[in-house]
Parts: structure tokens; sequence; C-alpha cells
């Protein structure tokens, strides 16, 4: 089943910039420029602008993703700008963010109303400090199930399980491979997202479900 998620409305960025009193969600939504990624974190607009690498890594994890999740039905992959409502004041804006079939209600016409089952950072040097810092906290805190932190500039890759609104590190297996929790089945080699020639999706689709069980169409 196919969703759309409007864009949000274009205006100045000079009223952005000015306004100093705290940014409710709702005006949040109204001001943000289409096509170009924000975060609402405690009521301040802070907008970020990636470099290439950073997108191009971005654009292979949701193509992956979404084929995988495809296959297996599980849900949705969507990808930045799709604005997160989390309450009147935050409303951030994952990378990549994975929702599950039965949870799919939260898509509404805007905006994705409530915490996906998993957000994915990939950072760059200017979003570091908040993917790691109050991003880190509030996605446990309003119960977003996972968290994957994408470092392609120190070649680090963290996934993250929520318990109790705190974060667990999902540890490695024997073979160094990070498995996801939210998205069944999956797991993930580290050095793929850290390589600077990032590997084709459909064999690494294909690593990971097994050759019997990826037969698509290319």
């Amino acid at each position: 089943m196919a969703y759309t998620v409007q864009k949000k409305r274009k205006v100045s960025l000079r009223e952005l910039a000015h306004d100093q009193a705290p940014v409710t969600f709702e005006k949040f939504y109204a001001l943000a420029e289409e096509s170009k990624k924000y975060d609402l974190i405690d009521g301040k607009v802070i907008r970020d602008a990636p470099l290439p690498h950073h997108s191009l890594v971005v654009s292979w994890l949701i193509a992956l993703l979404k084929l995988y999740v495809e296959q297996l039905d599980l849900g949705e992959i969507m990808g930045a700008p799709v604005t997160v409502r989390l309450s009147t004041y935050q409303g951030p804006e994952p990378d990549v963010l994975f929702i599950s079939k039965s949870r799919l209600g939260i898509i509404v016409e805007k905006y994705i109303d409530g915490p996906p089952d998993l957000c994915i950072e990939v950072i760059s040097r200017s979003t570091r400090r908040l993917d790691r810092g109050r991003k880190f906290v509030l996605y446990a805190e309003y119960g977003v199930k996972e968290y994957w932190i994408i470092d392609p500039l120190r070649d680090e890759v963290e996934f993250f399980e929520n318990i109790n609104g705190e974060w667990r590190i999902i540890q490695p297996d024997d073979k160094q491979r990070l498995h996801s929790n939210a998205l069944r089945d999956f797991w993930l080699k580290p050095e793929w997202v850290s390589a600077r020639n990032l590997p084709p999706v459909l064999a690494t689709l294909k690593e990971i479900l097994g050759e019997q069980k990826a037969e698509l169409e290319v």
C-alpha cells in the first residue's frame, strides 16, 4: 500500500531565523521549506546541510531497506524531509525511519504523528552533537524502539534498542554483523556503510536474505 506524506509549505527562511520565541510544531510545519531538512528540537529550528557522501549513504540505506521491507511485508521506510511529531516542541526529521505494518496509522496527511519503530541518523560534522546528544535522548524518551547511528567520518556504526526509555547498545555477532530487532531478521555489516564505495544494493540484499529468498525483478 502506498502512502503520501505531504511536504511542508515553503516560505522565507528569514522568518525562521529571526523568531526568538519557542516554535511550536504547528508553526514549524507551516514555516519550514519544502525539500530542505530541518529539525524542531526544544522549540528551536535547526537546519542541516548535508554533504554529498552523507546523501549517498542515506540514499543507499533507503534503497536497501525499502527493498527488504517490501520483500518481507514489514511496513514502510521513509527518508527526510519527513517530519515526526513527538510533542508540541519536538519535531525531528530522521535521515531514515521505519514504521511497522501494525502502526501505519501514525502516517497522517502531513507528517508522522508519533515515534517511528526505527530512526536512523547518518552523522555529518554539523549534526554530530545533535545526533549523539539531544536527539539521542529524545528518541528514547518518546518511545522510538531502535536507533542506528551511522558515522561515515569515523567509520562507526552503532545499533541501540530502547529498554524502558534508555538505550542499550546492540552488540555485533561473532561475524561482526549488527542485527536489528525492529526489522525482523535484518543485519548489517558496518564496513558496508563505512566504505567510500558503497556495495551494490541488490547484491547486498541477496546476501542478507539468502539467494533462495531474494528472487528479485531487476
